[in-house]
């Protein structure tokens, strides 16, 4: 990575460096215009002089910095003190950078000025309070809330596109001990910005009634299985065991949403592992023996810190956790048990808790899944039953494709070259949506990567008139990759009916990119029954 490009990453947040007792070491220029100090005046100063009162967060003081003496990151939205005595919020990433001994030497913590964000928050929150005072009120503000997370959302998700894809490439260079560092922070940072994205929008569209399950069959085990491969890594790294126990009579297909119960077990799992410092985290799939409605009984148990009865209904509420200082401690929105207990209802079953404080939790839920002996399934790739991309990383690539790159952001289509430039393939790119429709009348393209919500001709009508072209000139089709921020399954499903192959949603990792790519030699060069 050369200096300049190391120089624009680091000055493009705001860094502050501790030593293992919280005193200051160091901070860019970013840090200090947020906290409205000079370097000289808070060198060697406790982190506690950013704290509002540090009487009342004393214990909260005393907790983060013997955790991260420990070794371990922390990660947690806060409420900070500048200069002026102006109050600010800060999302904060600490993160313990340890000797060839694995001794902690000091604390390197990224924040993000998150006030506006908060301020903007409670301001909608008042605001929907006041929409609350009838019922239909009550469904204009949910409708609009969804429309404007929705937007928010392909806002969001534009640059961060961009973000991770220059993090992700910045973490293939050459880079010292301090730089690794600092882009597996940014890795990390842009892992939770997505998650959070995808919590609120899914609690946005459940709430409005707009989630609609897709009933197909599918193989409960092999869902299982991906489940565990997707998270024992993770609790290895915790030092916990996962456990599955699946019982004996449970068929192998159902008909049901496959996509939205892993959802739910996911949720679980990962809350369980979140919550569990040592133990067992477990899963136990049976036939539902319970009063409740549902056929199959999923089970999720822990050996963490528990919950207490006087919370067990708190914690299913949106933005809510069983304790104020939960968010602090280990992250996360509050909205992963609201969301799940949503779904669940739609899959005609309930969700349930017992628990025990610093004994563990087992969460249960059911669900109405008929058990089928078809084993045909359907998903929205299209390339389902032919290929996945996931088994087609090493195709043949002595053929060169010719690429077009529509998007009317330049940031996204340099993304996208820089993605591709060590590739052998032709790369010609398009700024609207006309001028890829343009290019495709006199140029044949093996791939083009079509990006849908642009201004003018958007990228689903672009796909349609290149379609009319190619019919119109008895022309091999081009493979036609939808690259949009909107997620939803009815975005999927209006990118496949304007004549689009597959639909990639923002942000678009390099090996989706290029196993999107891969997938062209599988599709053309193979017969295909």
């Amino acid at each position: 990575m050369n200096k300049s490009a190391y120089e624009a990453l680091v000055n493009s947040h705001a860094l502050i460096e501790f030593d293992p007792e919280g005193r200051i070491l160091w901070a860019n220029r970013n840090f200090l215009n947020l906290v409205g100090y000079e370097m000289d005046e808070i060198h060697g100063k406790p982190h506690s002089i950013f704290l509002p009162s540090y009487d009342l967060h004393a214990n909260e003081y005393a907790e983060l910095w013997d955790t991260l003496r420990a070794g371990n990151p922390q990660v947690g939205e806060f409420k900070r003190l500048s200069k002026s005595g102006t109050e600010i919020w800060v999302h904060c990433s600490y993160t313990p950078v340890k000797n060839d001994s694995g001794d902690v030497i000091k604390i390197l913590s990224m924040a993000f000025d998150i006030t506006e964000k908060r301020q903007l928050a409670e301001n909608l929150e008042r605001k929907n309070q006041e929409l609350l005072s009838t019922a239909a009120k009550a469904r204009a503000a949910t409708y609009a809330k969804s429309v404007f997370l929705a937007n928010m959302s392909h806002e969001i998700r534009t640059p961060l596109n961009s973000i991770i894809g220059i993090t992700d490439t910045l973490a293939e260079t050459p880079l010292d001990g301090q730089q690794t560092s600092f882009v597996e922070i940014l890795q990390r940072a842009n892992y939770q910005l997505m998650t959070i994205i995808n919590d609120v929008l899914d609690l946005s569209k459940v709430e409005a009634g707009e989630i609609v399950l897709h009933m197909l069959p599918f193989s409960l085990q092999r869902m299982i299985d991906d489940i565990v491969s997707i998270l024992d890594f993770r609790a290895k790294e915790k030092g916990l065991q996962l456990k599955v126990t699946v019982a004996p009579d449970i068929q192998d297909y159902y008909i049901g949403d496959s996509d939205r119960l892993r959802q739910v077990l996911i949720n679980l799992l990962n809350n369980a592992i979140k919550f569990t410092h040592q133990g067992t985290v477990s899963l136990h799939v049976q036939n539902n023996n319970t009063t409740r409605t549902g056929n199959l009984l999923f089970s999720v148990s822990d050996t963490g810190i528990g919950v207490s009865k006087q919370k067990f209904k708190d914690i299913f509420r949106p933005f809510t956790q069983a304790d104020p200082t939960t968010t602090r401690r280990y992250g996360g929105t509050g909205l992963g048990l609201s969301i799940s207990q949503k779904i669940v209802s739609l899959m005609g079953g309930l969700i349930w808790l017992e628990s025990e404080p610093n004994v563990g939790s087992t969460f249960y839920f059911t669900a109405s899944m008929p058990a089928t002996t078809e084993r045909k399934t359907s998903m929205h790739n299209p390339l389902q039953g032919r290929y996945q991309l996931n088994d087609i990383n090493h195709f043949i690539q002595e053929q060169r494709l010719k690429v077009l790159v529509v998007d009317d952001v330049d940031d996204n289509r340099n993304l996208l070259g820089i993605y591709l430039q060590k590739t052998i393939h032709q790369i010609t790119y398009a700024e609207s949506g006309s001028d890829a429709v343009g290019l495709a009348k006199t140029n044949h393209y093996d791939v083009i990567f079509m990006d849908v919500q642009m201004p003018g001709m958007d990228g689903h009508e672009a796909t349609m008139r290149i379609r009319e072209i190619e019919a119109e000139q008895g022309r091999r089709k081009a493979r036609i990759f939808a690259c949009t921020a909107n997620a939803f399954a009815e975005d999927i499903e209006r990118s496949m009916k304007a004549g689009c192959d597959m639909h990639l949603s923002k942000p678009i990792r390099k090996d989706t990119l290029i196993k999107a790519i891969n997938s062209c030699f599988a599709v053309n060069e193979v017969a295909v029954s």
